[in-house]
């Protein structure tokens, strides 16, 4: 049985959420009194979880002035994809080669549903989430896993920020393909298939002014 999330998770997920949605526009002000009404939990766990989104350059703290939600920018982003690139190629590559059985079943699964998905963006994003867990839990790389969850929460953020020049039939195309070939232990096509995915962000990374 999975151990039951902690506050400062729930915290940091609920968190999370927000800044990946744009609830907690970039480049907003915000204080830690009004996190804290927005989720609904203690100062403590929250507080935290600030620390955790500071770490991972989603929030700025500045003293005396409040929290400055993280601005999307174009360098910005386009360094977070550089690093995202060679993380995602070693777990696409361990994923393919030591997915069990039914971890296949379940990814070819999840490529069928994202042919379903079609200009569902709450839906595609969902089932990326999905596909994020389940290769971390067939690569089995936790120091690989933990590097790259805040460049993922950093990517949706930015899907989120551009979902209307986002070609959400180029998206789901070039995540199937590579989930596809993941799922026929093809760890060569699979590579080279999420180094497509990290170029199309790219592409519209450099259209940011």
């Amino acid at each position: 049985m999975d151990k039951p999330a902690s506050q400062a998770e729930l915290a940091y997920e609920a968190l999370e959420r927000q800044l990946v949605t744009l609830e907690l526009a970039p480049g907003s002000i915000v204080s830690e009194g009004q996190l804290i009404e927005r989720i609904g939990l203690g100062r403590t766990p929250v507080r935290e979880a600030i620390q955790r989104l500071a770490h991972h350059g989603l929030i700025r703290v500045m003293p005396r002035k409040g929290l400055l939600i993280a601005p999307i920018v174009r360098a910005d982003m386009l360094q977070i994809l550089e690093v995202r690139g060679g993380l995602e190629r070693l777990i696409v590559r361990l994923a393919a080669l030591n997915a069990r059985d039914e971890e296949r079943s379940t990814l070819s699964a999840i490529a069928r549903a994202l042919a379903t998905a079609h200009d569902d963006f709450e839906k595609f994003l969902e089932l990326d989430r999905e596909t994020d867990r389940l290769l971390d839990d067939c690569a089995a790389n936790t120091y690989a896993a933990v590097a790259v969850a805040p460049l993922r929460t950093h990517s949706r953020r930015f899907w989120y920020s551009c979902r209307g020049r986002l070609r959400l039939a180029d998206a789901i195309a070039a995540h199937s393909a590579m989930i596809r070939l993941i799922a026929r232990r093809d760890y060569r096509g699979a590579q080279k298939a999420s180094d497509a995915v990290i170029a199309l962000n790219e592409r519209l990374a450099a259209e940011l002014e």
